[in-house]
């Protein structure tokens, strides 16, 4: 679906939100480690987790550790690693998808990364291999990862913006939603997943398949019913719908 429309007014209490972080509540850069979620976002957010009665959780291909410094002080419920670690509300216990990534494709990966200059991260369950400072070696990046995954059916290959990952099969964005739709607060209200990059689309799929709504940032071929045009968009929709 390519002709998602702008989202419509939604009643805050009715509805829970799954929120991406790159690309929606942080612009994206050069670095990761250099994102930075404002302080008029971080408000936006509280003010969103009060008015949904905390059903606000952060489903995001970072890691929990890395989610929580970005969104200090506030500590949400959260899918990290796209699925792989997921921490339930009001307990706060952390539960993780499934095993590791074998320590052959570690390697491999590592190995290609160094040779290259690009910058590769380990994650609960993920390896990603950035190369948004050398754009020339996507498809080398993404041949690489497609390339080990085909070889094991334990894994998928997960393509995002100047980023490919190698991640666990069993385990998506998707995934996650579902664990958190079947769990209070977030158990009988409308789901609104919000993301900007392809690795939101199964997450734009369960939250439309349990009755909800997809909300896709930036340009881009999506499932998403609705489209904004950027964070700062997001921002402003946001504060529409804020009481």
């Amino acid at each position: 679906m390519q002709d998602a429309t702008f989202p419509p007014v939604m009643t805050c209490r009715d509805h829970a939100f799954y929120l991406d972080l790159d690309g929606t509540l942080a612009e994206i850069v050069a670095r990761p480690a250099d994102a930075v979620v404002t302080a008029t976002m971080r408000d936006l957010i509280t003010r969103l987790v009060s008015q949904t009665n905390q059903s606000v959780a952060v489903v995001s291909g970072r890691s929990l550790k890395d989610i929580d410094r970005l969104m200090h002080p506030l500590l949400l419920p959260a899918a990290g690693s796209h699925g792989q670690e997921l921490r339930f509300p009001n307990s706060f216990t952390e539960a993780k998808g499934g095993n590791d990534i074998a320590a052959d494709a570690v390697t491999k990966i590592m190995e290609f990364a160094s040779l290259s200059g690009l910058l590769a991260e380990t994650k609960p369950g993920t390896v990603a291999l950035h190369y948004r400072s050398a754009p020339d070696l996507e498809a080398a990046s993404r041949n690489l990862i497609d390339g080990i995954a085909a070889r094991d059916d334990r894994y998928r290959a997960i393509h995002g913006k100047m980023v490919s990952e190698l991640a666990q099969r069993a385990f998506d964005k998707g995934t996650a939603i579902a664990g958190f739709a079947d769990t209070a607060p977030f158990r009988g209200k409308v789901p609104v997943m919000v993301g900007d990059d392809v690795t939101d689309e199964d997450g734009f799929h369960m939250a439309q398949k349990l009755g909800g709504h997809g909300i896709k940032i930036g340009p881009g071929p999506t499932a998403a019913r609705y489209r904004l045009n950027s964070v700062t968009g997001f921002a402003t929709w946001l504060e529409s719908i804020l009481g």
